[in-house]
């Protein structure tokens, strides 16, 4: 990712980086618990990192822009 989304997100809420990725990962496994959730497709087989979930959102975004 171009910016560090996760330290702008730290430092608006007066939290740090690390608690930042550790509240997304935990939301990114209670989502992956449900097999048909499109968030399974992102980290191909695996459990996506937060990286990989913001790059796949961001792409989405941009394509969702362009129409």
């Amino acid at each position: 990712m171009k910016k560090n989304i996760f330290k702008e997100v730290a430092e608006k809420n007066g939290v740090t980086e690390e608690e930042v990725r550790r509240e997304i990962e935990k939301s990114i496994a209670e989502a992956c618990k449900d097999p048909d959730a499109p968030i399974n497709k992102i980290g191909k087989g695996k459990v996506p990192t937060p990286e990989e979930v913001m790059e796949h959102v961001l792409k989405e975004l941009e394509k969702a822009n362009m129409n």
